[in-house]
């Protein structure tokens, strides 16, 4: 009944509008809301040559809440020739360990001319990390209900030089024919998950590659 009442607060909150952002592996982004900004986004690689894949690539966006300071972050990341991701697994499960190492995609730093990242920021606790099943509550071409996979996951963060407030996250991965869409809010309030969540079924209801009937 809880996913079925988000699923609800999803379509009249979380729609999709023509000005919402839209970027490679990551699709159109949800309507936030009038409090959450846009900060930065990027994909890579910047420039491929036609008719070659790229091994890996990968795309970002980060958003602010003006009033309380909150983040929200999209990641995606892509293999070549592989067709999907275990949730289960112990890659994704390090991936999402390792992708907002302090709210904010990794992605955003630039290995080649920046060298090696360090946030500053560790998890000092986990506390929860598991794959749920979603009802979506939408149907397929076929006219099915369509049940969907994601890893699940709420950390603290701690700054190393304790110069700042713990923080918290929600975060879920789905898997979208082996593009892995990573979505985490992240705050130094307390906060619950249904946020997260609610763009999370967003993100579901909406990617191109989801099946699901609009």
């Amino acid at each position: 009944m809880k996913y079925r009442v988000i699923f609800l607060l999803v379509v009249c909150c979380y729609a999709l509008h023509a000005d919402a952002e839209e970027l490679p592996l990551l699709g159109q982004l949800p309507q936030l809301g009038p409090d959450w900004v846009l900060q930065k986004q990027g994909w890579f690689p910047e420039k491929q040559e036609a008719g070659k894949k790229a091994d890996y690539e990968g795309a970002w966006a980060t958003f602010t809440n003006s009033k309380t300071g909150d983040i929200m972050s999209f990641a995606a990341d892509r293999y070549a020739n592989v067709t999907s991701r275990a949730l289960e697994g112990g890659a994704i499960g390090q991936s999402a360990s390792e992708m907002f190492p302090d709210g904010l995609p990794r992605f955003r730093h630039n290995f080649k001319r920046d060298g090696p990242f360090d946030s500053g920021w560790d998890i000092a606790d986990v506390i929860r990390f598991s794959a749920i099943t979603i009802q979506t509550g939408m149907r397929n071409a076929a006219g099915k209900y369509v049940k969907a996979r994601a890893l699940q996951y709420s950390y603290v963060y701690e700054s190393r030089a304790g110069t700042a407030p713990n923080r918290l996250a929600h975060g879920y991965v789905l898997d979208f024919g082996g593009t892995a869409i990573f979505i985490q809010h992240t705050s130094a309030h307390i906060i619950t998950s249904d946020e997260a969540m609610g763009v999370a079924m967003s993100v579901l209801r909406n990617h191109p590659s989801s099946g699901l009937k609009q």
